[in-house]
């Protein structure tokens, strides 16, 4: 997601429009778009929608499959998404309004970088769930909180690594996701499955270190500082 950059903001923050009109460059990291590619762009087909589009890096990429029928991008402000040829565009506080689609609608839809923007993550978990079709694939990405370098973040200094002051204030990190937390969310929604992936390698405590760079091997939930999940309607 995309939060736009303004060089005179107020000290407007939280999860409103005018806080993220307000906010900058809160850009989705280009290496995670980058591994869900991989993962699951030959697999997209039919209606799609984007949660969170921003200035709309995924929606590009998403127009290279010929087997998407149409696009539709949803965000609380407009930064540049409307303008992309092909899709269509709406305004909406996926914390508290409803998704612009109707029931079972959705073949698949992404939500990348977006869970820890929103104050009621359940209710577009819901949301999702009602606009898919049977068997439709929910896509998240958000900051593993799981992992040794955010557990020992919380204990040493009370906030996971992507939640401190700086990114509530400026980034919009305002609800840290677990996995445990999205299982939850995807069972009372009565989704049929998740799979959750680490694939994407994890920065060492206190230095601008991979573990992977030391110990090639090391994969999964502890090593990883991005976590990916799969919701299956």
């Amino acid at each position: 997601m995309q939060l736009s950059s303004n060089s005179t903001r107020s000290n407007v923050v939280g999860y409103s429009a005018e806080a993220y009109r307000q906010r900058e460059n809160g850009y989705s990291p280009e290496p995670i778009r980058d591994r869900l590619w991989n993962l699951v762009g030959d697999q997209v087909t039919g209606t799609v929608l984007d949660a969170g589009s921003g200035s709309g890096g995924w929606l590009k990429r998403l127009q290279q499959r010929s087997s998407i029928d149409k696009l539709i991008s949803v965000d609380i402000v407009d930064d540049g998404a409307s303008q992309i040829e092909a899709v269509e565009f709406h305004i909406r506080d996926l914390s508290t309004t409803g998704l612009p689609c109707e029931d079972y609608s959705i073949d698949w839809m992404f939500a990348i970088e977006v869970m820890e923007h929103l104050a009621n993550p359940r209710h577009f978990i819901q949301e999702a769930k009602r606009s898919l079709k049977p068997g439709g694939k929910l896509v998240i990405t958000t900051p593993n909180n799981d992992s040794l370098r955010s557990r020992i973040s919380l204990l040493l200094r009370g906030y996971y690594p992507a939640f401190c002051d700086h990114d509530y204030q400026v980034a919009g990190h305002i609800t840290p996701i677990l996995e445990v937390d999205l299982q939850r969310m995807a069972t009372e929604a009565r989704f049929s499955d998740i799979c959750f992936f680490y694939p994407l390698p994890g920065q060492i405590p206190g230095l601008s270190v991979r573990w992977q760079a030391l110990l090639p091997n090391l994969q999964g939930k502890a090593w990883s500082d991005s976590l990916f999940a799969i919701l299956t309607a």
